[in-house]
């Protein structure tokens, strides 16, 4: 008899949203709560009150993208469902970007089977749709790995509305095929494509450079070449990878020259593979001058993982004195070198009778660490010959 009288989980929960929590005098203030907040109940509460007091809280995404994930890592997809289901109604203005974002948080959250009826939804709301409605139910399946379903949605979408699908759709639709690893319908759809560009192609050297196929990346780049179509970064990244897993890195190193004179910026990752090649090969002076190409080039801005590549090689192959250098210049710029490339660079000091020098580094080292890292290098430290 007793269950008759308990308040259901669920009515308790509409309970809480239904409590106004205290204003925040703004929205920065709102903002800072719910990014410190992480009581999954109290986060809905704050952010099912401050969505409707703030339009600037409506309109900035990461919040939501923030609490969406807090939400579903806690296992509380109720949440989700309800904050979302919140946003429409209130007084956002019910466009093709607004119902796109809802159905990319429902991705992000793995609540797939919310994200068609979603679509539909704007659809009966009359709203003007462009293949960005196409692009966004697709993507919601790529990134679930539901490919059979973008195949089913992507033929249910064309005969429901009349939008007809351009590149970008279609080179989601290539990306399922190689996902599937179903290079010949992907080959197949891409020369039934009117409309093609240089991101159709790199979605197939993609998959067969992941597949090992020599021959079909070839095959795409003389495609590629009579199609008179210009390479971008990520034609070149894909090249350049290519070159440094078959220990080809002085070609891969020329694709740079090539880049500079097509105009072509590179990004870290097109430094990094290459920094990446010469190191797994031993050849660290190579390596420095591509990191030392990549700050002289200005494209991008110097991050850990160009240095770190540097430091865990020069580690694993012994060369100790240069492995120091590098983790001084990890630390010097306010980063933090892994724990067991500098556990190695200490036992390696050690042994060459540097005990001084792997003092002076861990030292410098633990003044870069807070909270966890400081605990977890605890048990490391341990472990060292000092």
């Amino acid at each position: 008899m007793a269950s008759i009288y308990r308040t259901p989980k669920r009515l308790l929960s509409l309970a809480r949203f239904s409590t106004l929590c205290a204003p925040f005098p703004t929205f920065l203030a709102a903002k800072s709560a719910v990014e410190s907040e992480l009581d999954p109940e109290k986060l809905a509460d704050i952010f099912h009150d401050q969505s409707s007091n703030f339009a600037r809280f409506r309109r900035h995404r990461p919040l939501y993208e923030l609490s969406c994930r807090r939400l579903t890592r806690s296992g509380r997809l109720d949440l989700v469902e309800r904050l979302i289901d919140h946003q429409k109604a209130l007084p956002h203005p019910r466009t093709e970007g607004f119902w796109i974002r809802l159905i990319m948080l429902y991705s992000t959250s793995g609540m797939v089977e919310h994200a068609l009826p979603t679509f539909h939804q704007m659809v009966e709301d009359g709203v003007q749709l462009t293949e960005k409605s196409i692009c966004a139910i697709l993507t919601v399946y790529l990134d679930n790995n539901l490919i059979d379903d973008l195949h089913s949605a992507f033929t249910t979408m064309l005969s429901e509305i009349d939008v007809s699908p351009g590149t970008k759709s279609y080179n989601l639709v290539l990306k399922a095929f190689c996902r599937q690893k179903d290079m010949e319908s992907a080959r197949k759809l891409l020369h039934k494509m009117e409309n093609t560009d240089i991101g159709s192609y790199n979605v197939l050297l993609e998959a067969y450079l992941k597949n090992g196929d020599g021959v079909g990346f070839d095959e795409i780049l003389k495609e590629i070449k009579s199609k008179g179509l210009e390479h971008d970064c990520s034609t070149y990244n894909h090249r350049i990878l290519r070159f440094c897993k078959n220990k080809e890195s002085v070609r891969a190193k020329k694709l740079l020259d090539e880049m500079a004179v097509k105009g072509v910026k590179p990004n870290s990752a097109s430094y990094n593979m290459i920094i990446f090649g010469f190191s797994k090969v031993g050849d660290f002076e190579s390596a420095q001058k591509v990191l030392e190409r990549m700050l002289a080039d200005g494209y991008v801005a110097p991050c850990s993982i160009s240095y770190i590549i540097l430091f865990q090689h020069m580690v694993k192959e012994g060369e100790f004195d240069s492995a120091l250098n590098m983790c001084k210049e990890i630390i010097r710029r306010k980063w933090v070198p892994p724990f067991e490339a500098m556990e190695g660079l200490v036992k390696g000091l050690v042994e060459m009778s540097e005990v001084e020098a792997a003092k002076e580094v861990v030292e410098k080292m633990k003044k870069r660490l807070k909270g966890n890292a400081a605990d977890s290098w605890k048990t490391h430290e341990a472990a060292l010959p000092l």
